[in-house]
């Protein structure tokens, strides 16, 4: 079985990623290239560039595409820099993104990346339906700082940037009926960094619509910010996971890189970390039990039918006078489990 002929299922976690980010980059540099302002990439990353080789825009190329487009080339350069991958169980990520609207959390634990410039895979694509209605899949996103649409910086710079958001390039497939891509979107998201508490749904409502390659979005479009803000939610839960105390993340050998790509030497190997593949199978065995608990409810007439609590932060206070905040992903649970006696034991998700 050739490489493009296996199932996501069966490719690494580094195979999967370097394909994410050769689709974020490489249209992008085409795109630049036809502008003939590759240049640009240089400009955002703060290096020198010589613009007067930067003509003005041809077509229907603006600045702000064409710098947008340099960032998100900008971005996987980055991510490339340190190549760290977290490849998603898919039973995590539905729960992920179930998550309670209204779970506050302080805004600040999103500063708590464990690695800079991560690229988060989602082995099985996270669908929604955009303005249109058509179904969508995103597939992984890379993250980077924006303090301006001319700069970019690391995630490591998150406390320099005071109040700069982090900005997530996201690969975006739209589907048609039968399930196959009809068009592939590179678009711009907003994921927050501010101290001040904060829930999944405020972030959400606070959704800004940014740039989309390929196509403009307009802002005053009520269907397209209800895209927006589910797209977001996606990034926000996956990105508050693994910010949060003692994920269930295990970093995993990566198959050997070559050493060269296009006659450019690579970086440092991919540094894959498998992120709930311990915990996504055992909340799909929880919800599972559940179900299983309703039917007999159902049939057998009880008073009382199982109630799910789903996933969510909590934020505990330690240390001296309980000062320091500490943030913990507490997964889905059955709530007033002894209400169903015998029938409801056993039916937790184990946290180890």
């Amino acid at each position: 079985m050739s490489r493009a002929s296996k199932q996501p299922e069966l490719m690494s976690g580094a195979a999967l990623a370097e394909a994410l980010a050769d689709e974020i980059e490489t249209p992008r540099l085409k795109f630049l290239r036809h502008a003939d302002a590759v240049p640009l990439v240089q400009l955002v990353q703060g290096r020198e560039a010589d613009l007067d080789r930067v003509p003005t825009p041809r077509g229907d190329s603006s600045d702000d595409h064409l710098l947008a487009a340099a960032g998100m080339v900008a971005a996987t350069r980055m991510w490339r820099a340190t190549r760290v991958v977290y490849d998603f169980d898919p039973s995590l990520s539905e729960s992920l993104v179930d998550m309670e609207l209204d779970s506050e959390f302080p805004g600040d634990v999103l500063r708590r990346l464990p690695h800079p410039n991560p690229l988060f895979l989602f082995r099985k694509p996270i669908m929604s339906q955009d303005q249109f209605g058509r179904p969508t899949a995103m597939r992984g996103f890379v993250l980077m700082l924006r303090p301006s649409l001319a700069q970019v910086a690391s995630t490591v710079d998150v406390d320099k940037h005071e109040g700069v958001p982090y900005t997530v390039v996201a690969v975006v497939d739209v589907l048609d009926g039968h399930g196959a891509v009809v068009e592939r979107q590179t678009m711009e998201l907003s994921a927050p960094t501010t101290a001040e508490n904060t829930t999944p749904r405020k972030v959400m409502d606070e959704a800004p619509v940014i740039h989309v390659i390929g196509g403009e979005m307009g802002p005053q479009d009520s269907a397209l910010r209800e895209y927006m803000a589910r797209l977001t939610l996606i990034v926000v839960s996956h990105l508050l996971y693994v910010c949060c105390d003692k994920p269930d993340m295990e970093k995993v050998s990566a198959p050997p890189q070559r050493a060269r790509r296009r006659g450019v030497r690579l970086g440092r190997a991919v540094q894959v970390h498998r992120v709930g593949w311990r915990l996504g199978p055992a909340i799909q065995q929880f919800h599972e039990q559940v179900d299983r608990l309703r039917r007999t409810a159902i049939q057998s007439e009880w008073k009382v039918i199982p109630h799910v609590r789903r996933g969510h932060p909590h934020t505990f206070l330690f240390g001296p006078g309980k000062t320091l905040k500490k943030v913990k992903w507490v997964p889905p649970l059955l709530v007033n489990a002894a209400a169903f006696g015998k029938d409801g034991e056993g039916i937790i998700v184990p946290v180890h």
